[in-house]
């Protein structure tokens, strides 16, 4: 052992725990199986609810050329936003961190960005982009809700994967 490698005295323990439970039960390997269940990571879902404020993000362009005021808003769900994720769903970080790594998570977010930018090259191209309040609002609508249920669908993918 290096210097470097201290062993603390609740690792002690919990090696020690383990050991005696393992090698008192008997050979048919079913404590062993039980033993790596217990040890694997269980993700916990993030609430469909908090994708909410990530499709309100994905939706902010829209939310801000429909009211010139809206950046007040979007800034304060901002706020909230970190706020919920570091003290309520504190626990649940894991699982958003593994979304982020995911190929799906940056396959949608890229697809939303040519989703957003396809309609409205194709309602310019057309004659009909959209320049008025209330269009920039039903476009956010739209981009809000496709962004929650995409990352709904993607979590539920993940988790599958994760805890399978």
């Amino acid at each position: 052992m290096a210097l470097t490698e201290a062993v603390t005295a609740s690792d002690t323990r919990s090696t020690t725990a383990t050991d005696v439970d393992t090698t008192a039960a008997d050979t048919t390997g079913a404590a062993a199986a039980a033993a790596d269940k217990d040890a694997k990571t269980v993700y916990r879902p993030v609430p469909v609810w908090f994708f909410g404020f990530e499709g309100l993000m994905g939706a902010g362009y829209d939310v801000a050329k429909s009211y010139s005021g809206a950046w007040m808003f979007l800034a304060a769900a901002l706020v909230v936003n970190i706020v919920l994720a570091r003290t309520v769903l504190r626990g649940r970080l894991k699982m958003a961190k593994a979304m982020l790594k995911g190929k799906r998570t940056r396959k949608i977010a890229l697809g939303l960005i040519a989703l957003r930018m396809g309609v409205h090259m194709a309602l310019g191209a057309v004659g009909v982009a959209a320049t008025s309040g209330p269009a920039h609002l039903a476009f956010a609508v739209l981009m809000c809700g496709s962004t929650v249920a995409l990352l709904a669908f993607d979590q539920r993918v993940m988790l599958r994967a994760l805890n399978a």
